[in-house]
């Protein structure tokens, strides 16, 4: 047994159950799995860095903002360079982001 064998047998009806008991008291939440195993998934797919990733709403089904960029930094190919932000406020209150690529 592979790792995205050993989830969809053991994790993932454990996360059906957490997933619905989030939905029904609108909980947001992010959770991760890594469960790359070197190889071909039974489509041909590459399995090397596979993960199973669900991001879920509050209530006002809007998403919690740190969730939402954790999920976009795990989503992103692992060969995607890494971004630097840095945030500089004026004296007049307005504010300047500058992303260094």
């Amino acid at each position: 047994m592979n790792k995205e064998d050993i989830y969809d047998a053991q994790i993932s009806p454990l996360m059906q159950q957490v997933i619905a008991i989030t939905r029904e008291h609108s909980i947001a939440m992010i959770a991760s799995f890594d469960i790359a195993h070197p190889g071909e998934g039974p489509n041909g797919e590459d399995c090397s860095t596979l993960t199973c990733t669900t991001l879920l709403p509050d209530g006002a089904d809007e998403h919690k903002e740190r969730f939402a960029r954790a999920a976009q930094v795990i989503r992103r190919p692992a060969h995607h360079s890494s971004v630097m932000h840095m945030t500089t406020e004026h004296a007049d209150g307005s504010k300047t982001l500058t992303a260094f690529i």
